[in-house]
């Protein structure tokens, strides 16, 4: 049977595929018309069962839900509402979303969106783990300064030992000279943490930041995997820094394409851009809420990351690399944070995806 949106040969598809996140689009009585992915996973149903559903065997009517419906035809607008609690009447599962009902194109019918509230708590979390360790990074700053000042001196000395000694002994002073430059090049990279001082920012577009770092990757350390673009051309610009949005999504990539190199045979990075609409978080230093609409994803099929140490994959020291030393993620977080955004880890079937929310530059 033809629906209104087939005569209008609306690409929901393209729809569906730039907003990740549970999609479902009412008639005029409440009938499911047509979902997403991400719908079958919040509802428990697949979209062939979901799309044959009334709206009313979902939700009971006495639902805050269907004041926002109402509202929303009412006044042909769009309603927002923050922090519902909604329990499926199927699988009696209870979630907390925020939730925006849309008028859809000129028809009448409404789009539903249901943003799950699980993931803009985690973003909290990682404001907040960042403010309750400022007294730490300080302390840190401090005892950078103190440790590098007697490295140089044990260098030094090491390096006037080295002309008169025995070929047993150089080995030895070399090992400490090895061992300084070691421990000077980790205090370097922890000094970003407590660097305060202003990052010059300007508007960028991050498709040409993807662009470059992809050009370095296939020409280098992911020269043997396959990159996909999914990239949604309308996004406006983000306020940043080029250089260290540089540096985040080549770290990114970089760990990306050595997951894949250790677990997969044939390897493909997947790179998207969307646009997630009502995403909103409260950072610990103001009671406002900021949008983060500008979703930019790198995925991959690398085969996932340790559940030991998923929950604190962003923390200082943490790794699952041999020889790693815990840092770059802990760095890209930081970045990220340092333009109002957020950087999110989850998991597919195949591998990781790393998430980062901008807020829109103005």
């Amino acid at each position: 049977m033809e629906t209104i949106l087939d005569k209008m040969h609306i690409d929901l598809d393209g729809l569906f595929r730039t907003i990740k996140h549970p999609l479902v689009i009412l008639d005029k009585d409440d009938n499911i018309v047509t979902s997403n992915d991400d719908a079958e996973f919040f509802f428990g149903l697949s979209r062939n069962i979901l799309n044959k559903y009334k709206f009313t065997a979902l939700y009971s009517t006495t639902s805050p839900l269907y004041y926002l419906i109402n509202q929303s035809r009412e006044k042909k607008t769009t309603i927002r509402e923050y922090s519902l609690m909604l329990k499926n009447i199927i699988d009696k599962k209870e979630h907390e979303v925020d939730i925006q009902v849309s008028p859809f194109e000129d028809t009448d019918y409404l789009l539903l969106m249901f943003i799950e509230r699980g993931i803009a708590k985690k973003f909290n979390r990682q404001y907040m783990q960042a403010g309750s360790a400022k007294s730490l990074v300080e302390m840190s700053s401090i005892l950078a300064h103190e440790i590098k000042n007697p490295l140089s001196g044990i260098k030094g000395a090491a390096q006037l030992l080295l002309d008169g000694a025995s070929r047993e002994n150089q080995s030895l002073i070399s090992i400490i000279c090895d061992e300084t430059d070691r421990i000077n090049n980790l205090i370097n990279s922890m000094q970003i943490f407590s660097d305060s001082s202003q990052i010059k920012k300007e508007k960028i577009n991050m498709h040409t930041i993807f662009n470059h770092v992809k050009m370095i990757a296939e020409n280098g350390f992911a020269k043997d995997i396959k990159f996909v673009e999914k990239f949604d051309p309308s996004l406006p610009h983000v306020y940043g820094n080029k250089d260290l949005l540089i540096q985040v999504l080549m770290n990114l990539i970089k760990n990306s394409s050595e997951a894949i190199k250790n677990n997969a045979s044939k390897g493909e990075i997947i790179l998207s851009s969307s646009f997630l609409s009502s995403v909103r978080i409260s950072l610990p230093t103001s009671s406002k809420k900021i949008e983060l609409p500008l979703c930019f994803s790198i995925e991959d099929n690398g085969g996932g990351i340790d559940k030991d140490i998923y929950e604190n994959i962003f923390d200082p020291f943490i790794t699952s690399k041999k020889d790693g030393k815990g840092l770059g993620l802990s760095i890209v977080s930081k970045i990220i944070q340092d333009h109002d955004g957020v950087i999110e880890c989850g998991t597919t079937s195949k591998g990781t995806t790393m998430s980062i929310l901008f807020p829109v530059s103005h």
